[in-house]
């Protein structure tokens, strides 16, 4: 469904992602986890076309991402929670919710909003409250949400759990997961916690200063203790 072929990305002269090489099946989810500047964040502004100069190349149901307008991605079935959320502050949760639909499709109906709220319990009583009056975790929640409301065929989350109370991760990831099975939702998930991307994926990549250093399953991650200490640990 999604590929990226040696891609390299710049922001002016330095040079951050190194001939990365990384695709994402029909409805498998991906995790690719790294420390703090391994260049996560920047793979998923290259891939969605947000910022660095990037060269090589990102294809989608093999057709090339890098000219294709937003607005035409998300009519496509791709949904992208950013790391900083991105939530309409002087709007309700409601209204907000009302947005993200607009990226639907006639082959991907509109989610209802009954079954977000019963995704998302959450915002139920909250749907008539400002984005801006809302806590970080109810903002995360409702990011998701927002995402999820256009039937997305490809969902990409960065940094979900940055910030979080861990209670608000662990009812988070049960929900990804939930959403992500029932609605067969392919998942490309960049993370520094190890937790949430295992229970939310089934497959991982690590980055390391910009370089892919291991792709595999989980249980392979968890043969090679090492990745964890050189890629992984805080020294």
């Amino acid at each position: 469904m999604l590929k990226v072929e040696r891609l390299n990305a710049f922001y002016g002269q330095s040079h951050i992602l190194h001939g990365i090489e990384l695709s994402v099946e029909a409805g498998r989810r991906t995790t690719v986890l790294g420390r703090n500047g391994a260049g996560k964040s920047t793979l998923l502004k290259s891939i969605t076309n947000a910022g660095p100069k990037v060269e090589g190349e990102v294809t989608y149901d093999g057709k090339p991402l890098s000219q294709r307008a937003w607005f035409k991605r998300a009519k496509d079935g791709l949904a992208l929670v950013p790391e900083d959320r991105r939530i309409f502050t002087h709007i309700t949760v409601e209204e907000n919710l009302e947005l993200g639909r607009f990226g639907a499709a006639p082959d991907r109906p509109v989610i209802p909003p009954a079954q977000i709220y019963e995704w998302f319990p959450m915002l139920g009583p909250l749907r008539a409250r400002l984005g801006g009056q809302l806590s970080g975790g109810q903002q995360q929640m409702l990011a998701v949400a927002r995402a999820v409301a256009s039937h997305p065929r490809l969902l990409l989350l960065d940094e979900p759990t940055e910030g979080l109370a861990p209670v608000i991760v662990q009812d988070l990831a049960a929900i990804v997961a939930k959403i992500c099975t029932e609605q067969k939702i392919t998942l490309l998930l960049v993370e520094q916690n190890i937790w949430f991307g295992r229970q939310t994926t089934d497959r991982v990549y690590v980055l390391d200063t910009g370089s892919v250093v291991f792709a595999g399953s989980w249980a392979e991650f968890d043969a090679d203790e090492t990745i964890r200490n050189r890629h992984l640990a805080i020294a």
